[in-house]
């Protein structure tokens, strides 16, 4: 690990008093941070979330230990703008990335970049999926490998090498998210580990390929199924009866019973595989004595539909792609669940507020901070989902979010100045939304006070 050797190098030329001064100091003051982020994983895709089929037992083991949030989302539901999200805590419309491998804008700061201009060591391992590499967002320590593609075999790029080892990517690459622990835990420096799961997506041929003996653990007949999946659109915008998420539903069979049954075994299975890779990482952080001065995240980078309305995949508005597991564990903190909307971009803003960092006023998140200490007092109402990615065939749209309602409105190019559909959905009576009420008079003040916050999102973030 040669940016180990390297900042050694630099502290063996300290006086040992005041190297030891400064560890001990740097090491009260900043908490190592260890952030997982997983792929195409649905709020309800673990068992600690109340999924009684699902096996997770790692990451419920851990989900119970800490604040459990069951109203996160994303604010865009595909892979690179979610990423880029996370990492600058500003939406696509600003951090420059709202398609599947675009680059962060020139001047875009990531939080590891943040975290390293403070003295933290910084490594990040698993799916990469924005147009700049690892080195050039702020990662000293990179094992990664891009986009989509094969479990085995997969083509990873370690350190500077580049691999294909037979072994399945998310196990590679815990194993070196390992490696990076033990070199951290004896620098006895701050870090910063972003640890990326291939799973739940599919493979480079969309499919869930499981090893026999896990599938082997689930009955198809006891996968849940969507109450919804006949919808059949009449009161959503026409461009969904032709959109990839609708398409692609069919070839694999989609909305039958059976079809969707075995399609979601494979789904859990792959998670399941997941949580045995992430489980050694967990065993890695007990083992070195961490838990004591880590926070420890896990969260999703976007839901997945199976079978809702009659879709697969994401990117659409509704709450099976938006929303995602989160929970978060460390020193001080109390087990806890909580129904707050906290979102990706909120990620940032509170890694730096742990590691003592002053967010600077263009990140659009906030630091959830206090509401994991038990503070929830003034918390946002409502947040504005950026659907303006065009994959897979869907319409831009800007979407509000609230506890109670769900306003969706769906426009005919990306110039926003022409709308084509509206939806609005009570999320408390109609959580399969299936009701659309934009057109019933006493839901008239509910849609002109959430039609506001578009409208301040186009003039705040967009500088429309």
């Amino acid at each position: 690990m040669h940016f180990l050797k390297t900042n050694c190098l630099f502290l063996l030329l300290l006086p040992f008093s005041a190297f030891a001064e400064k560890t001990e100091r740097d090491s009260k003051r900043h908490p190592n941070i260890i952030f997982i982020y997983s792929d195409d994983q649905r709020q309800d895709a673990v068992g600690a979330n109340g999924n009684k089929v699902i096996i997770t037992p790692a990451l419920d083991k851990l989900a119970n230990q800490g604040v459990r949030f069951t109203n996160a989302n994303v604010v865009f539901a595909l892979c690179s703008p979610s990423r880029a999200a996370l990492l600058t805590g500003r939406y696509g419309s600003a951090n420059g990335v709202l398609d599947l491998d675009s680059d962060l804008n020139p001047n875009e700061k990531t939080v590891a970049q943040y975290l390293h201009d403070e003295g933290y060591l910084t490594g990040m391992s698993g799916k990469w999926h924005i147009g700049r590499k690892p080195q050039e967002a702020g990662f000293d320590f990179s094992v990664w490998f891009e986009g989509n593609g094969t479990y085995y075999g997969r083509t990873i790029h370690d350190e500077g090498k580049t691999v294909n080892p037979e072994m399945h990517c998310d196990e590679y690459c815990v194993n070196r998210s390992v490696d990076f622990l033990n070199e951290a835990a004896k620098s006895g420096k701050s870090f910063f580990l972003f640890h990326n799961t291939q799973l739940p997506h599919m493979n480079g041929k969309l499919i869930w390929d499981a090893r026999q003996e896990t599938k082997e653990k689930y009955k198809a007949s006891d996968m849940p199924v969507a109450k919804n999946r006949f919808d059949d659109l009449e009161d959503k915008p026409e461009y969904l009866k032709t959109v990839r998420n609708l398409t692609q539903a069919k070839v694999y069979g989609y909305p039958d019973l059976v079809a969707i049954q075995n399609h979601t075994r494979n789904y859990y299975s792959v998670i399941t595989e997941m949580d045995e890779y992430l489980d050694q990482l967990f065993k890695t952080i007990d083992e070195l004595g961490l838990r004591e001065n880590t926070y420890i995240f896990f969260m999703s980078d976007n839901g997945w539909m199976l079978g809702d309305h009659g879709f697969t995949s994401k990117v659409l508005p509704y709450r099976p792609a938006t929303r995602v597991p989160l929970f978060v564990l460390g020193p001080g903190l109390k087990p806890a669940v909580d129904d707050q909307l906290v979102l990706n971009i909120d990620m940032t803003p509170t890694i730096m507020e742990l590691a003592g960092i002053k967010a600077s006023d263009d990140i659009h998140g906030k630091s959830i901070v206090p509401i994991l200490k038990g503070k929830q007092n003034g918390w946002r109402d409502t947040f504005v989902y950026e659907g303006l990615g065009t994959y897979g065939g869907a319409k831009p749209n800007l979407t509000v979010i609230s506890k109670d309602f769900r306003l969706i409105v769906t426009y005919e190019d990306e110039k926003l100045n022409k709308v084509n559909f509206r939806e609005l959905y009570d999320q408390k009576t109609d959580s399969d939304e299936m009701k659309n009420l934009i057109q019933e008079p006493k839901y008239k003040e509910v849609i002109e006070q959430l039609q506001k916050q578009i409208e301040a999102h186009k003039r705040n973030i967009l500088k429309e």
